[in-house]
């Protein structure tokens, strides 16, 4: 049973969050939140057209086009918030590209394009976020990682070194913001229906079968939503997560809990 979305409270009224990665997917659905709970809600994404289409959604979300990567990029929409707002709330360091392909097979080009993405990208949003942040002494770092940091298959080498190196960073973090009063923590998202997945699924003979495959792995037997990850960084990077830093925060379905192959239970009451 899925139980419906609470509606939407003011947890951010007058804050100011970044997203990277914003464009479509998780990050979309976290931008769209933050900016329905009163955050003035900027976007930063190499896609011009998710982005473009995320902003006239909602009025309190501004799209910047950049890419992660661009040292400059980032630096400028930290800036740019910084200058017209005074503060920045909560960076959520989400931008990420997918990798299907084993280490024998991966070039040392596409190596450092996971890397540099996945990795990288993750130090340039959260060092400016949080040079700002312990400046003023506040403010909230969410950083999207994956299971493939815990446990992965043979043919993601790659993706799960990016992955593993960002909850690595996010437990340094964190030890270096709790001083000036800023939480650092990580979302570890299940198999979640968004693009991204999709477009995996869609390199499969039977795409839709394939889906339903990415799904059956999980305990509670479906696909997450990006609504349901956004929530959780919403928890993560509001009031009510304050005394919580350095923690990897599992929206995975019990996919974690698992043992591979494991029959499913069946209860027959009593």
């Amino acid at each position: 049973m899925r139980f419906p979305m609470s509606t939407p409270s003011r947890r951010f009224d007058g804050r100011v969050v970044i997203v990277t990665g914003g464009a479509a997917g998780i990050g979309a659905a976290c931008a769209r939140a933050f900016a329905a709970e009163g955050a003035t809600t900027y976007v930063l994404d190499s896609s011009e057209r998710g982005g473009r289409e995320l902003e006239q959604q909602r009025s309190a979300i501004r799209f910047r086009l950049g890419d992660v990567t661009d040292e400059g990029a980032v630096r400028s929409v930290v800036a740019e918030a910084i200058q017209e707002h005074g503060r920045l709330d909560v960076m959520h360091a989400n931008a990420g590209i997918e990798w299907t392909k084993n280490i024998a097979d991966t070039t040392r080009a596409e190596w450092a394009r996971v890397i540099d993405v996945n990795l990288t990208g993750v130090y340039l949003a959260t060092r400016y976020a949080m040079i700002e942040m312990a400046s003023q002494r506040f403010g909230a770092i969410v950083i999207t990682s994956s299971p493939h940091a815990f446990n992965t298959v043979p043919d993601a080498g790659a993706y799960a070194a990016s992955k593993g190196g960002t909850l690595a960073l996010m437990r340094a973090l964190a030890l270096e913001g709790a001083p000036h009063g800023v939480r650092v923590n990580a979302l570890i998202p299940g198999a979640i229906d968004t693009p991204m997945l999709r477009r995996e699924a869609s390199a499969a003979p039977d795409p839709q079968r394939q889906l339903e495959r990415f799904g059956a792995i999980h305990p509670l037997n479906r696909l997450g939503t990006a609504e349901e990850v956004a929530a959780a960084a919403l928890f993560l990077a509001s009031d009510a997560a304050s005394f919580v830093t350095g923690a990897a925060l599992p929206v995975d379905g019990g996919l974690l809990a698992a043992q591979p192959g494991g029959p499913p239970v069946s209860y027959s009451g009593g």
